[in-house]
Parts: C-alpha cells; structure tokens; sequence
C-alpha cells in the first residue's frame, strides 16, 4: 500500500497524528523516544513491541535496537531476531520482494496469499513471542533499504487503516530515532576515545569470560555475584559497544582493541 490510497484518516486519528508529530521534535535520547513510543505513537498504533533496524555504518547489516513494554519478548528471541543471516531484516525483505508497497503484515490479513517467504517470517513471529508484525522498511538514497520499523503484539487488525497510519508516521519515527543516534555520537565525544574506556574494568572481565564461553550463572559464581548483577552488566556492554547480542559484543570489543584474539 502507498499513501496514494483513497483510505483517508477521520479527525480523530488526524488529530491524534498532528500530536504525535508535533511531539516526535522533542525526542533525543532514547528514553524520549520510549516514551513518545509508549505514548503519541501508541494512541495511533497499539503496540508492545517496536524494533528500530538502521544502518550505522559501523558493521556488515544493521543495528538493531527495541523499545519493549512485553514481559515475553526477552533477551533470548531479540538476539533470534537480530540475526543478519536468518533474523528479521532477511525476513521482510524477502517477504517485501515484488510489493509496490515497503508495509509488511504478519501474519497476512488474507488468507491463501502467501509465499515461502511469508511462512519463514510467520515463523519468525511465532518462535519468538512477537505474536504479530506491521513493519515499515525505509528506502535509503543509494536505492536500496537501509532502516525499518517494526510493530508488534499490535493490538487491532492488520488492516488498511494500520497500513495508511505507518506509512505517515515511518518517516516520523525514522527522523527522530535518527535524531536520538547522533544525539548520543555527540554525547560520546569526537574521534576514536581509549578503546578501554568504553567499558568498566568488571565488564571488561566479564566480557573475557563470555569470549571464554561462560553462561550467566557460571561467570556469576566465578565473580560470586547475583546472575542478575551479571544481567544487568551485560545489557550495559550491548549499550556501550552497540551490539545485538553477546557474539556482536564480542566481536565489537576485539575490532575496539578491549578484547584480544586467542
């Protein structure tokens, strides 16, 4: 579907989408961005779950960041997800493939429509308790998408109108989360900072014990901490060295020079 449709929004949704716009300007960091998720884009589009895909530049595929009110969506099927080889992004690109329209539902509003493409990404949805998925992907300038915005366990049909109000609030999200990215490159400081800085010296360690193979519970007794202390550190390391899962952040800390090959 393109915004050309003749589907017309009523006042209500007009009224509801004009807040939302006018609220995308404030957002620059991340927890704005949540939080005007949570609020002006949830009156429009219901949802519990929103995965943000973009291009950083940084590594091959995108960075995937989510912005998550389900307890049921854990750390386990992110990580599923943000595979590059057999996660989200190859999914709706081969579901995409030979649409006018970049709007992808899951699962199809019709039934008998769909092609072995759907059904990888049905399965996608089902395997990792997203329950259902509206995704918008972004055309970049070099011809080819660089972004997507997904929206899942939406609460409402998957319908013509959820098609209309993504298609007009996509860019909206895409210019303030692209907003949020360089408010914290700035944030950061110029150049190439001490790679050892990055991190704290406990995360550091853990970071080895990961590379060494250890789980939570073992790098937890190793360190004779709570495994929820270990949890919370390395949600902190995937923040800092940008990554999706605990394999990207090793493989980000030796690019970076924190972790040395074996």
């Amino acid at each position: 579907m393109s915004v050309s449709s003749p589907f017309r929004l009523d006042d209500s949704d007009r009224s509801r989408y004009a807040d939302a716009v006018e609220a995308s300007f404030l957002v620059s960091s991340r927890q704005q961005f949540f939080v005007w998720s949570q609020s002006s884009v949830q009156a429009l589009i219901p949802h519990e779950i929103l995965i943000c895909g973009i291009e950083d530049g940084t590594r091959q595929g995108m960075a995937l960041h989510r912005f998550s009110a389900s307890r049921y969506f854990r750390q386990e099927h992110f990580e599923v997800v943000s595979d590059p080889h057999s996660g989200l992004m190859p999914c709706l690109l081969a579901a995409v493939a030979g649409q006018r329209s970049g709007v992808v539902f899951c699962p199809l509003p019709r039934v008998g429509s769909s092609k072995p493409a759907d059904e990888a990404l049905r399965l996608m949805v089902a395997d990792n308790e997203l329950k259902n998925l509206a995704a918008r992907l972004v055309m970049g300038p070099r011809g080819r998408f660089d972004a997507f915005y997904v929206f899942s366990r939406v609460n409402g049909p998957l319908d013509e109108r959820l098609a209309y109000l993504i298609e007009w609030m996509v860019p909206h999200l895409h210019n303030a989360y692209l907003r949020v990215l360089a408010t914290e490159r700035e944030a950061s400081g110029p150049a190439t900072p001490r790679a050892g800085r990055l991190v704290t010296p406990r995360q550091e360690e853990i970071l080895n014990l990961i590379k060494c193979g250890k789980t939570n519970i073992e790098i937890a007794e190793l360190l004779s901490c709570s495994p929820w202390t270990i949890k919370n550190h390395i949600q902190a390391i995937l923040r800092k060295l940008d990554s999706n899962t605990r394999t990207h952040a090793i493989a980000r800390a030796m690019s970076l020079g924190i972790l040395t090959p074996d």
